[in-house]
């Protein structure tokens, strides 16, 4: 496909432009100053905070100067996860795209379609001298993936849109209408170690699918955390083998596809080992033959490990992984086929005092996101461990009344003769702190197809950015 013949080239060419810069959470400062210098380049009104937000302004173009501002919001961090064998720095290295037919994807690495192509579009629009639209406040948040914390610390007291338009959904066709709520929560759980003698090996979980851990959280697939705790217990049973280390995952708003542990044992129980590994590897495979089709069980020999974990705290580690709630809580009785609450056990890892545990928690009915707290925090508090909660975000409550959502359906339809969805998620989106933030605010989230976000398959269609970017300026053409 020619991008450059395409109505919506301009966007390509400034997501091209973004993917240059490293963008993870909590590492937004470089796309920061693109953005403003990129505003002072063409005498927009543009201004920065201390968490690398940017606000960027633009007049109505003629015969829309008097009508009502309409924001054009979406985050310019963006999950950072790779495949195992890949090279690639995300603090340094640019994204190397890759156009394929119909589909924009990168090298074995997350994409950053989400959110990149709402900054693109947003670009594209302020660039542009021939798009009739309204007066725009283009509003790009930081550290949306990690908890939030960007719209937290935004100040909004000089906004003054009253139409908002969040490019944060991934599937077209679809007007996402309200959303869950949700906060991450860090555990600490302290281990004692003792002196190694054997050999070390890494064992490891690979080749899970993972997946958004709102979006994909209710399709059963596997997590390697969970897997490979439940490895190690089983092991344990007919093997005396140590716990040097443990890791899996790279972000609790991911479900995590690998997850590998160093054990020490005695090499007189590496044939059994092997012969176990195989056995579990086969029951793994049944069980998730149709979600984790790729899923692997391997072992290697690595450098001997000097400190192995206690008896007893590699129980107590193990246990706790196994028995920490994971996945779909609850369903919504109101909506069917809606998730309400879950937890996604996201990260694990070994420090120099214990183990690290890093999940996050949605749902859309805060008294559930309350009790799941409640429960993990009891549970934690039961074994020694600490928990802190942080990045807590309300819920888009649907609002019955819209004027917005239902110009965008008139468009749409107008566009391509057919009803569209309107769709509350469980993935959370910046809205519901936008709506608190400024109540008058009339909100609607929408987006081209974007596939296995957050995952090193993540993928683009080319023809659904298209026709995404041909909607809003027809929506915007409208707003007058």
């Amino acid at each position: 496909m020619n991008i450059s013949n395409l109505e919506s080239a301009k966007v390509f060419h400034f997501f091209e432009e973004i993917s240059k810069i490293p963008r993870p959470s909590f590492h937004e400062k470089a796309i920061s100053e693109y953005l403003v210098n990129f505003a002072k380049e063409r005498n927009l009104e543009a201004r920065a905070d201390d968490a690398f937000n940017v606000v960027i302004k633009k007049p109505g173009t003629k015969g829309y100067e008097n009508a009502k501002t309409v924001a054009i919001q979406g985050h310019t961090d963006m999950v950072c996860e790779k495949n195992k064998d890949v090279e690639h720095d995300f603090l340094k290295d640019p994204i190397k795209l890759i156009y394929e037919g119909d589909i924009l994807k990168a090298d074995r690495t997350t994409l950053g379609s989400d959110n990149g192509i709402a900054v693109a579009m947003a670009l594209a629009l302020l660039d542009s001298n021939n798009i009739e639209h309204p007066p725009i406040e283009a509003i790009f948040t930081s550290c949306e993936e990690s908890g939030m914390e960007g719209v937290n610390a935004l100040d909004v007291s000089d906004l003054k849109a009253s139409i908002f338009l969040n490019i944060d959904s991934d599937e077209e066709g679809i007007f996402t209408v309200g959303c869950a709520g949700g906060i991450k929560c860090t555990i600490d759980i302290p281990v004692s170690f003792e002196n190694n003698s054997n050999n070390s090996y890494c064992l490891g979980v690979y080749g899970l699918m993972g997946g958004h851990s709102g979006i994909d959280v209710n399709k059963g697939r596997a997590n390697s955390n969970k897997l490979l705790a439940r490895l190690l217990n089983s092991l344990a049973k007919n093997i005396d083998f140590s716990l040097n280390k443990i890791e899996g995952g790279a972000k609790d708003n991911a479900i995590p596809r690998e997850a590998e542990a160093i054990i020490s044992l005695d090499d007189k129980n590496l044939d059994l080992l092997n012969e176990k590994l195989k056995e579990i590897e086969k029951i793994y495979k049944e069980e998730y033959k149709n979600t984790d089709a790729n899923l692997s069980l391997k072992i290697a020999p690595v450098d001997k490990a000097e400190k192995s974990f206690t008896k007893e705290d590699f129980y107590k580690i193990i246990n706790a992984i196994m028995i920490m709630p994971n996945g779909v809580q609850t369903m919504s009785t109101d909506i069917e086929g809606l998730v309400e609450s879950s937890i996604n056990l996201g990260v694990v890892s070994t420090t120099d005092n214990g183990i690290e545990i890093i999940a996050s928690i949605r749902s859309a009915v805060s008294s559930k996101k309350e009790l799941i707290m409640e429960q993990v925090e009891l549970f934690i508090n039961s074994i020694g461990g600490k928990i802190q909660f942080r990045g807590d975000y309300p819920a888009w409550e649907y609002k019955k009344d819209s004027v917005i959502r239902d110009k965008c359906v008139e468009v749409y339809k107008e566009i391509y003769n057919k009803e569209p969805k309107l769709e509350i998620i469980h993935a959370g989106l910046e809205c519901g702190l936008f709506a608190k933030k400024m109540p008058s605010l009339d909100l609607v989230s929408f987006g081209p197809n974007l596939y296995d976000i957050h995952t090193p398959d993540e993928r683009a269609s080319i023809s659904s950015i298209d026709r995404t970017w041909k909607f809003l300026l027809k929506l915007l053409k409208q707003l007058n």
